[in-house]
């Protein structure tokens, strides 16, 4: 097999062949095409190779083939140059074999090969150099994860990787028993997002789940705690600025939380008499908004009964009643003046009444009178 220089040198003088005007050495023309010939057929032996193992799913061992000198790629497009259907034309006229097509749609997987392993390459280059640092294993054992990912047809890396996994369940074991008698929430709560969170190939031991399991419920629990005296400070600060709307989504958000502590604990107990003012306070300013509701919807209702012709007296005391009833609420100027000046109209017409009905009863008298005195002396 010739390198790439004497591949070019070779193509070269195929050129020149094929431009010149006389007519060529015989025996300088067959070493031409036997040499060309066989740079193709052992072109096309590897590329089917290559193929094959990228069939077998072995993407690296393909591209380490085809990485072997000369280049296989850069092999491939150097010979598939423009003139090699004119000279398989040329020879043919002369009686000679005509050299075999290159496999060019293998040459176009092999290079789409190569686009899919670069990322493979930067991870497989992480992890020499994180095992070369001896980094955590657990770091090793995320870009194995990656790698065993990125190149699923080879079983090499889900061996490495169950074998990596191992060995680490061993130490989560080791590191889980030191954090849960260290009471130490950071590596708690990394171990339990390791346990849960990530695609073991080997599960984790079962016993050592469920103690950090425990381990993080009491985790949890404290942590709420803290965040509910956080709340209560909060509040409090609400209620000496008077501002109702914050304390009411704090208080919330407090209820909501104490869900999520150890509501038996001496700190809950604590925290929940230190909010208990504030939540008197709440609701003090609850019924004091629905009284304000209540009495607004009162004053309608009697605001309605002056301006009706149709409300009698009796109804508009009784709205009037309702709306004084409500202790610390004044009654609007404008709506008590309109009530006292509907009563002294009322009273008016009352009278108007009155005395269209005793004149009535005076007139009915003095005619009858009249009627009396016809009847007696005429």
């Amino acid at each position: 097999m010739a390198d790439i220089a004497e591949i070019h040198e070779l193509l070269e003088s195929v050129r020149v062949t094929l431009n010149s005007s006389m007519n060529p050495d015989r025996e300088q023309l067959d070493r031409f095409h036997n040499e060309l010939d066989a740079e193709i057929r052992s072109a096309n032996k590897r590329l089917r190779e290559c193929d094959t193992l990228l069939a077998d799913g072995h993407r690296s061992e393909a591209i380490q083939l085809a990485e072997q000198e000369p280049n296989l790629l850069e092999l491939v497009s150097i010979l598939d140059f423009p003139e090699l259907p004119e000279w398989n034309d040329f020879v043919a006229e002369l009686g000679l074999t005509v050299t075999p097509e290159l496999q060019i749609d293998i040459a176009t997987d092999l290079n789409g090969a190569y686009a899919d392993d670069e990322p493979l390459e930067r991870l497989m280059r992480r992890f020499r150099v994180h095992s070369l640092a001896r980094a955590p294993l657990r770091s090793r054992i995320d870009l194995l994860r990656q790698i065993a990912k990125r190149d699923a047809g080879s079983d090499y890396w889900q061996d490495d990787l169950k074998s990596y996994e191992q060995a680490r369940i061993r130490q989560i074991a080791d590191e889980a028993r030191d954090a849960i008698s260290s009471r130490n929430a950071v590596d708690l709560r990394r171990l339990s997002d390791e346990v849960h969170k990530k695609p073991w190939s080997v599960k984790p031991d079962r016993k050592v789940v469920e103690r950090l399991d425990l381990a993080m419920v009491e985790v949890r629990q404290i942590e709420s705690m803290a965040r509910l005296s956080s709340l209560t400070a909060e509040l409090s600060e609400a209620r000496s600025v008077g501002d109702a709307e914050r304390a009411r989504k704090l208080g919330d958000t407090w209820e909501e939380l104490a869900q999520k502590c150890n509501q038996k604990s001496d700190a809950f107990k604590e925290a929940e008499a230190a909010v208990a003012p504030l939540y008197r306070w709440l609701g003090d300013l609850n019924q004091e908004e629905e009284d304000e509701r209540m009495f607004a919807a009162e004053i309608k209702k009697l605001q309605r009964a002056l301006r009706s012709e149709q409300c009698s007296l009796e109804e508009i005391y009784r709205y009037y009643d309702a709306v004084a009833a409500f202790e610390g609420f004044e009654i609007p100027d404008a709506v008590q003046t309109k009530y006292e000046a509907k009563l002294v109209e009322i009273e008016k017409q009352r009278k108007m009444k009155q005395y269209m009905t005793i004149g009535g009863i005076g007139l009915g008298v003095i005619v009858l009178l009249i009627i009396v005195t016809i009847v007696l002396f005429y």
